[in-house]
């Protein structure tokens, strides 16, 4: 069995970026090709067909923080984009997170992409512009943190992917 997870971790490996902070739990974001990307593939029950759950779809991007910018019924593909706010310690500092989320439906699965992660920091003396996260999460997870909110705002970003992921979840199982 142990034998079996070090194949799958080693396997996992070139996929799953891993960084050390001040917490005793390490912050892990997904990488292809040296860039943030999420990507996951759900069973649902075989009652659900490709033209309901693109509906479903269709209707998790209703709300004030998701856009929808790409929608092709046919392939049966939405792509939008997903703002949240990561709100970071006490110094009332806080940052606007946007993904790209791309969702293709089939009949009884759907898979779920987010890349293109850009945040934009709220805080007296930078430049209040959406920048992508690649080169600050790629000294944080060697040592050299650009602020003491890069911890903070990685697990605000993994948290918020995973929100994605959730919310997505229990729209599609309706």
């Amino acid at each position: 069995m142990i034998k079996k997870l070090l194949i799958l971790f080693l396997f996992l490996m070139p996929f799953i970026s891993v960084a050390q902070g001040n917490n005793t739990s390490p912050v892990l974001l997904q990488m292809r090709n040296g860039k943030v990307y999420f990507d996951n593939v759900y069973a649902l029950s075989p009652a659900f067909k490709k033209a309901d759950l693109y509906n479903k779809a269709q209707n998790w991007f209703k709300g004030d923080e998701k856009t929808t910018t790409t929608a092709n019924e046919k392939k049966g593909e939405i792509i939008g984009t997903y703002t949240t706010r990561v709100n970071i310690g006490t110094t009332g500092n806080y940052y606007f997170v946007r993904v790209v989320v791309d969702i293709i439906v089939y009949d009884a699965t759907y898979e779920v992409k987010v890349y293109d992660v850009y945040e934009k920091p709220i805080e007296k003396g930078i430049s209040n512009e959406y920048s992508k996260i690649e080169y600050r999460w790629w000294d944080f997870r060697r040592g050299h943190p650009w602020s003491g909110d890069d911890e903070p705002l990685f697990r605000g970003i993994s948290a918020a992917v995973n929100g994605v992921m959730d919310s997505l979840g229990n729209e599609m199982n309706k």
